[in-house]
Order: C-alpha cells, then structure tokens, then sequence
C-alpha cells in the first residue's frame, strides 16, 4: 500500500508538473503571438475599400476601379432565408458558440490524422470573419493561433449581427467577386435582396471553393454543394423540410450575361490619369464618381472601326501561319477533359453553347510549363478555404482548366485544332471540342506565306495553308448548322490608333490605342509619338496663309531641286511620294491637294522652320518639333491625341482648348475634387482657320483622300506617311466630329509597299466617320469674316477676265489678287522661264 501510494504521488506530481508546463508554455505562446496583433476594436467602424465608378456620356457605368470588386450591403437589409443560407452552410451554431468551435477543432484534427484524408476546416464565421479582415491568408499554425486568439475578442467587441455583416461582405466567391451583392448581380443578374431561397443555397455553398464549385465553372459540383446547403437549412430548422425538398431537383437558372465593356484603353487612361493626381488608394480603395467624355455607342464604333482595318491591312502583308501543333493522340487526351469542363459548365441560356477557344494549348507545342503560365481568365484571389477535395489534379487537367470556353456566336474569333485536311471537297475541318468547323478554300486566298518580311504566292490548294495537327485562328461565319462554318483568321501584328473629339464641346468621345486591350495595355493614342509624315502640312500651308506672304492661289514650282539645310548643312534632294513625279508651277491648293514634298520644303525655306513650330504649337502640338527643313515632310515626332486637337482648332476656327477626357471627379461623401469644360482662347486668326480647311477640303474632293466623298457631307482632312511607310495617318473632321487615324507597328517596321495614309489609316477613320454620322443631318463647316471669295483663274491664280472661266476662290480680306489673267495661250515675259 505505501509503494501505491509512493507511486500514485509521483504521478500526481508528475501531471501536475506537466500541467505547469503546459499552462507556462500556454501563456509563453499566448503572449508571444499576442504582441503584434491588430486591434479589433476597428472593426466597430471597419468599411471595406471601396470600388471608383466611372461613368460615361450617357450616364451608363462603363469602367471600375478596384482592389476588390464589391458592393457593400448591411445585413439588416437581407430576407432571413438569404442570411440563413450561410449560417447553414457554414457555422449553424453562430448565434450559440463564442466564435470557436472547439468539438469541430477536434473532429478536423482528428480527421487530418487518418491516412489519406485531407485536414478538414473547422472555421466557424466568426473564424472567417477574422482571417479575413485581421489576418493573412497563409496556411501555418502561426496564423491559426493569432486567429483563436483574435476571434474570441472579435466576438466580445462586436455583436453577432455585426460580424456575420462583415462576414457576407467580405467573402471572396469566385470570378473576382467580393460580398454577396456583388456574387448576386454577376450570378444571377439581381441584387442580394432579390434571391430566392435557391439562388441564395447556391451562393452560400460557393465560399468553400470558390473556383471550383462556383455555377459558372462548374454547374455539376455547384448544384451539389446547393443540395448539401438545403439539407442543412431544414435539419437545423432554418426552413420547413418541404420548401427546401421543393429546390433540390429544380435547375439553377443564371442571370443574362453581363455586357462586354467597350473603352478599355479609354478606361485605362482614366485610371492612369486619376492615379497620378490621387494616388492608388484613392482610386483603387476610395469609391470615387468619376464622369468622362466617353461617348459608349461612338466608342463602339471606334473600336470596331481599328479593329477592322487592322485585320484588312494585317491579311494584305499575308500568313504567318500555324499557332502551334499537336500529335493528335496528345489532343484527344486533352480533348477529354476540355468537354468535361464543358458539360459542367454552367448556362445563362438554356440554348448556350459552349465552344472551346484553345489558343493556349499551342504553348505546348513550344514545351512551355503550365506552371510559368497564368491561367487565361483567373483571377487574382485569395486561397481556397480550409477545406479541400478530391486529388491534385494532373498536368493534363490542368492544361485543360487553363483553356477559355466561350458562348457560340456568330462572329466569334478562337483558335481550334485542324482535323482534317481535303483537298478534293476543298475543305479543312477544325475541332472546337463541343463541335466542328469547316474552313473552306475560298476564305484561304488572303493566306500567302509570309517569311523574312516577304510575301510569297497565294495559296492553291488548301494544304497549302493548313495541316492536321495545326492550331489556328478561325472566326465562325455561320452558327446555325450541325457543322459550324467558319473562315481562317489571324491576329494582326500591326498597330493602330484612333482618337474622336466633339469641337464644340473639346470632349473626347472616342479612344482606341490598339488591337486589343488585353494583348497589349499600351495607349497607342496617349503614350506613342511617331512622325505625322504629310498630315503635318495643313500647319505649314496654315503659316503661309498667315504670313498674308501666301495665298492659295500663289504659284510655286514642283520641280527637282539640291537644297542645302542651313539648320542642319546637309545637301538634300526632297522627292515626292511618286518617285521621279514633278509636275512644274502649280497653285499651293494644288501642291497640298497632291501632297506634294517639293513645294512643302519650298515653303518652309521662305517662311523658315520656327514660323511652322510656332503655327503648329498655337494650333497644340507641343512636342518638340525639329528646326531645320525636314519638318516640311511631318519628321517631327506627335501624339495621336495631341495632333487631333490640332486640327480641332483649325475645324473650330483657330479657337484652341485643351482635350477633356475627365468631366468631373467627386469623392464618397460628395464632395467635388475636380470638374472641367473647355477654356477656349483664339490662338490662330479664324480667316487663316478657314483657308486652311479649304485647302483641306480639295484634298478630300480631289486628292489623296477621295474616298471620304462616300460621307455625302463637307469634310476636310490630309492623309499622311512616314519615310519607308513607317506610319500612315489621317486626320480630317465634319461639321461635328475630328477624328484621327494612325497606323504603325511598334518597332518602327515598315508596313509594306504601298501602304499609305490613304490605304492604311484613311479606311478606318472612314468607317468610323460613316457609323457616327448615322441619322445626323448634312452640315457645313462655317465661314468667320475676313473672308473674301474672288472668281479666278485656277491656272494663274489670277483674277478670271471675261475671255478666261474662272471659279470662285476664297482668300483673306485684302490679299485677293487685282491683277486679270491674260488671255488662253499668252505668257507674261516674266513667267516664260517658270512656265518652261
């Protein structure tokens, strides 16, 4: 008896020593990971960032800039059975527990021991809540401990309503949406208030995994998880057992498809623009109003204006070919998956499909990992929740994830993987996993290969072009039929840019800086200078009206001529576009119609360079222009928006202001930080303004920029092209809009043979042009005084007697001429050696 009890005293001083060192090492830890943790007491007050609203002409909301898309809702204003769903889902016993769960800690724990099985989450909402406002993320026991320490003093500071308020807010449901408002209105269309007993199990289940059982990706596993949802809502009493039974086996039906945005280099523009007057918390965090100039149907029609003329001039240089390839044992493996994902796929229509853009499998071909490459379309989120299912997927699976699905339409451009080729049917078949396409031969004849910057033939036959294996670009023509018929497509290497600004108003309504936005982010209209080639004239010709030296009737001579730069001391033989084409004495509307380089350098050698800049800066280029003869030919390098409000002020009669992208900018309490309209100021005399533009308008009657005729209204503009066809331009306005074209690749290639203003930018301002006057009645540009219109001689730009058949010309007050022109086929002595 007394060894028992020997031993029993040794082990009862045993555990209590061990109890001391627990309870020691308890309080070290508490006190160790206690030190450096946030107060919660922020929290009584805590608002999340907030998302900055930009919005349009029109009033629509077409840009937002956020950290983390949400739209903050309070609790109070959700129906019971929407807060009910997430309580079942999550944390049944939230109003009972003190914010841990200390029976679930232990079941997760002792889950997480049994071989095989993953460690299940036991975090109740009050644990979420948490994690995801004081803490990190990060899966380590550290952050566990900080969060049991933290939650209980959450739960003490705070009262339950206010932390599950915080807790449906601030969730992350997939598709970078935050809170469930924002969840309702991109998965369902409507707000949180407006869901259905359904709907709402359905946005409950999503926080677990919030990529993987999301409708959207997964309709199967979404509907699964809603079923687990409804389960609990009437076990726990959250409803009766028969409403919940009624929504187990009806469909999920999703909300319509958010509109595509338009105006993203626009958009981006804003952003950067605010950035550097706020600071990213502002713009990013503060939930500013941003109103701007944007006009969304003229920006449409910009966008599709660019984006077509690239394409036409992008197949003019021809084929570069294949994407990439596959062995077709690799793709029928990889197909496998793909059409999983698109069975599971949820549907905003009933008769949606799905078709799978695979442009990204031809990285394999290139032996690229999936793991140097972001998944197209992911998003940049936090972790998944604690709890985790199924098996690590394989390389395969996700190969197959990162491939975008996209609804079939009409029109829609993915790359899909060539079946078959045929040469007798003249057909090739491409596989877009959910169905198949035929390219036909007839859409091959733009493909000639092009290699090294050539060229070469045009196809015969369409292996010529494709081979099985091949992953290429394609764009469905017709949707209807069982067998999709589609056409070869290719996205252009070349860049453009295209800039619209209302006169009256200075407001730019329109703005495009390249292909596409999400291939390439850089503002070509904004962050680019190229050089302006001719479209720099109208300045020049605008400075010799002015000098009152000029008229556009004076004669100057196109001839050949050795010219030594006295600002540079180089010799310089100025040649016109057509080589070796010099046509002798003509009038300046002549040399500007023809765009003629000789007679440009003839004028900038009499008025000099510095009277051109000075023109050109009144009119608001202020890049740095050079000063030496050169400038004649548009070498200085300009911005595509800053030479459009150049010709803004000619079209607004010499009447200058600065381009008004931003309108107005009022923070979250209403309070107005910025508000703009155009400060116009008379920089150039209107008469000169107008001379100008009638210079410009025989350019557009008669020259190199016919093809606006096709308005049916009075327009004037000037084509323009860099040396070696670096860059084409057009610039030119209406009574209502200017607008300008450029065209270029962004390492300064040229474009190829041929490619000028007229052919290359002047096709896409034109259809832009033709989209925006649509129902707009026919208005002339308007006449200041200071003008006089004088009948003359187009010949000799003298006055017209009665034995010569003049037309009427306009010309500043006081320079018309007073001299008669003499008979047809007489000489005056002094002109016979020009006319010669």
């Amino acid at each position: 008896m007394r060894t028992l009890w020997k031993w029993l005293r040794r082990l009862l001083l045993a555990a209590l020593a061990l109890t001391l060192v627990a309870a020691a090492g308890a309080a070290g830890t508490y006190y160790y990971f206690d030190r450096d943790l946030p107060s919660v007491e922020e929290l009584r007050t805590y608002r999340p960032p907030q998302v900055t609203k930009v919005f349009c002409a029109s009033g629509a909301l077409c840009a937002e800039f956020y950290r983390e898309r949400r739209t903050w809702v309070q609790i109070e204003s959700l129906p019971p059975h929407v807060r009910n769903a997430f309580l079942a889902a999550e944390d049944a016993d939230f109003y009972k527990h003190e914010g841990l769960d200390f029976v679930g800690m232990v079941r997760a724990a002792l889950k997480g021991l049994i071989p095989g099985k993953r460690a299940s989450g036991a975090s109740t909402i009050s644990q979420q809540a948490c994690r995801n406002l004081l803490l990190t993320r990060e899966r380590t026991l550290s952050r566990k401990i900080r969060e049991w320490i933290l939650t209980p003093r959450m739960e003490r500071a705070l009262t339950k309503d206010q932390i599950l308020n915080l807790y449906v807010n601030a969730i992350y449901f997939g598709h970078n949406r935050y809170g469930v408002e924002e969840a309702a209105l991109f998965y369902f269309g409507k707000s949180a208030k407006e869901l259905s007993l359904g709907e709402a199990a359905v946005l409950a289940g999503i926080p677990q995994l919030p990529d993987r059982i999301n409708p959207v990706t997964n309709i199967v596993k979404a509907k699964k998880r809603q079923r687990y949802v409804l389960t609990q809502l009437w076990t726990h009493g959250f409803v009766a057992k028969e409403v919940a039974e009624a929504e187990l086996e009806r469909p999920i039906l999703l909300g319509p498809r958010p509109p595509q945005p338009v105006g993203a280099f626009y958009g981006e523009e804003i952003r950067r623009t605010l950035i550097s007057r706020y600071g990213e918390p502002a713009v990013l965090e503060g939930g500013l109003r941003v109103d701007i100039a944007m006009d969304v149907r003229l920006q449409a029609a910009a966008d599709e204006a660019l984006r077509e003329g690239l394409q036409s001039l992008d197949r003019r240089q021809g084929y570069r070919g294949a994407l990439g390839s596959l062995e077709p044992a690799r793709f029928a493996e990889l197909k496998r998956h793909i059409q999983q994902r698109i069975e599971e796929a949820g549907k905003r229509r009933q008769d949606e499909v799905f078709v799978a853009d695979l442009r990204r499998l031809a990285e394999l071909s290139t032996g690229q990992s999936i793991e140097a490459m972001d998944e197209e379309g992911a998003e940049k989120r936090p972790e998944a929740a604690d709890e985790e299912e199924g098996p690590a997927p394989s390389a395969d699976e996700i190969w197959a994830r990162s491939v975008a699905l996209k609804p079939l339409r009409e029109g829609l451009r993915l790359a899909g993987y060539v079946a078959t080729v045929d040469d007798a049917r003249k057909v090739a078949t491409v596989d877009l996993v959910s169905r198949l396409a035929q390219v036909p031969f007839s859409s091959l004849s733009w493909a000639r290969p092009r290699k090294g910057g050539r060229v070469g033939a045009a196809p015969s036959k369409v292996a010529d072009v494709l081979k099985p294996g091949d992953i290429v670009l394609v764009r469905i023509s017709k949707s209807t039929a069982p067998v999709l018929e589609a056409t070869l497509d290719q996205l252009p290497a070349v860049q453009g840019a295209l800039v619209v600004i209302e006169p009256p108003t200075r407001h730019v309504v329109a703005m495009v800086g390249g292909y596409d936005f999400t291939l390439s982010a850089f503002n070509r209209a904004t962050q680019a200078k190229r050089q302006p080639g001719s479209s720099f004239k109208p300045f020049l010709y605008g400075a010799a009206l002015g000098s009152q030296r000029f008229t556009p009737l004076t004669v100057v001579n196109d001839a050949p001529e050795a010219i030594r730069d006295p600002y540079t001391g180089k010799i310089w033989k100025p040649q016109n576009y057509e080589r070796g084409g010099f046509e002798g004495p003509m009038t300046l509307r002549q040399a500007l119609t023809r765009s003629k380089n000789t007679v440009s350098v003839r004028l900038i050698e009499a008025l000099t360079p510095k009277a051109a800049i000075d023109f050109a800066g009144r009119a608001g280029i202020r890049s740095t222009l050079p000063d030496n003869l050169t400038l004649a030919l548009g070498t200085g390098e300009v911005g595509v928006l800053e030479i459009a409000n150049a010709f803004a002020t000619l079209r607004s009669l010499g009447q200058y202001a600065e381009p008004i992208q931003i309108i107005r900018v009022t923070d979250a309490r209403g309070t107005v930080l910025e508000e703009h309209q155009a400060a116009f100021e008379e920089t150039i005399p209107p008469n000169v303004a107008f001379l100008t533009t009638s210079l410009m308008k025989s350019v557009v009657e008669e020259g190199t920029a016919t093809a606006v005729k096709e308005l049916n209204r009075p327009a004037a503009g000037k084509t323009g092209t860099a040396q070696e066809f670096r860059d084409a331009w057009f610039s030119g306005y209406t009574a209502d809009y200017v607008a300008t074209a450029w065209v270029g690749f962004d390492n300064h290639d040229p474009l190829g043979p041929g490619e000028a203003g007229g052919r290359a930018a002047l096709p896409i301002w034109l259809s832009f042009m033709k989209a925006a006057h649509q129902e707009l009645p026919v208005r002339e540009l308007e006449e200041p005084p200071g003008v006089n219109w004088v009948r003359i001689d187009p010949a000799t730009g003298l006055l017209a007697g009665s034995s010569v058949p003049g037309r009427l010309e306009p010309f500043l007050a006081g320079t018309e001429p007073t001299a008669e022109a003499p008979p047809p086929g007489q000489v005056k002595p002094e002109d016979f050696f020009l006319q010669r």
